[in-house]
């Protein structure tokens, strides 16, 4: 891949991940959910009842987590919890009532966004240039496929400094840092709309990126304006930016399967639809 094809390709992958993000937070009333917490919504959604042990092997998140998101969702009453009946050691994680009717709120979704993005997954199989492998077909349920793109998406994550990670907010400020990194002498408050914060939420970014020095503040740079601030990335900004594209170039195969499959589900939706819209009724 080139240098050019690879940045483009990252910045579809963000957009996919922002809109994906969006479908689970408008579904599950989070803000900005991390992508793990992301795995782990989805698995639930699909699966109707999963085990915790499976639940953390799903996601990547650690046990504590887990146990917190199990209990906020106990007691916005999507979920109970049993022992599991092939191992009564295992705790098994069950949808109720309310938890299945959005499970189906988020298979709908899945489906709007998946369609809506079917010019997204064929721009980037084609960037991706990962010719020569045969694409299975593609999986019937919408939130299969969600998932398989949230889990290529953390194993990107997974290739950056452990710091990028870490921290409230840590999704956006991955994508705060990638905004800085491609734009030149980013002014604080051009953050705020395309990352959908607030200019508190804006500070709060910039002061996490600037301890973890991936990016420095810089004044006197605006000819007239000496307290205007201007945001650079810094040598180690730059590494974890250039970590994501690495992953994307080494990850190409898997990445290129999954909007393959993605494609190849929105021409089949589209196929179902039309031929339901012929059919006599």
């Amino acid at each position: 891949m080139h240098d050019e094809s690879r940045a483009r390709a990252m910045e579809l992958l963000g957009q996919f991940n922002d809109d994906l993000t969006r479908t689970i937070d408008a579904v599950f009333d989070t803000r900005w959910a991390e992508i793990e917490e992301v795995i782990a919504l989805i698995a639930m959604a699909r699966d109707s009842v999963i085990t915790t042990r499976s639940l953390a092997d799903i996601s990547g998140l650690g046990r504590r987590a887990i146990s917190r998101l199990i209990v906020r969702l106990t007691d916005t009453a999507l979920v109970s919890t049993r022992p599991a009946s092939h191992d009564r050691r295992a705790v098994e994680v069950v949808l109720s009532t309310l938890g299945r009717a959005h499970a189906d709120d988020l298979r709908a979704r899945a489906s709007a966004l998946l369609r809506d993005s079917e010019k997204l997954a064929g721009e980037l199989v084609a960037l991706l240039e990962a010719d020569g492998q045969e694409s299975p077909p593609a999986a019937a349920d919408p939130l299969t496929l969600l998932l398989d793109a949230a889990e290529a998406g953390a194993k990107l994550v997974s290739y950056m400094p452990t710091a990028a990670t870490q921290g409230r907010m840590a999704a956006r400020q991955r994508a705060a840092l990638l905004y800085i990194a491609t734009h030149p002498d980013v002014r604080p408050g051009a953050l705020a709309e395309p990352l959908e914060v607030s200019h508190a939420g804006v500070a709060y970014l910039v002061d996490q990126l600037c301890e973890k020095d991936f990016v420095r503040r810089h004044r006197n740079e605006i000819e007239g304006d000496q307290r205007a601030v201007v945001l650079r990335v810094t040598p180690g900004g730059l590494a974890a930016v250039s970590a994501v594209a690495s992953a994307i170039q080494e990850e190409r195969m898997p990445l290129s399967l999954v909007f393959q499959q993605i494609a190849a589900w929105c021409v089949e939706s589209r196929v179902s639809g039309d031929r339901f819209a012929r059919s006599p009724h």
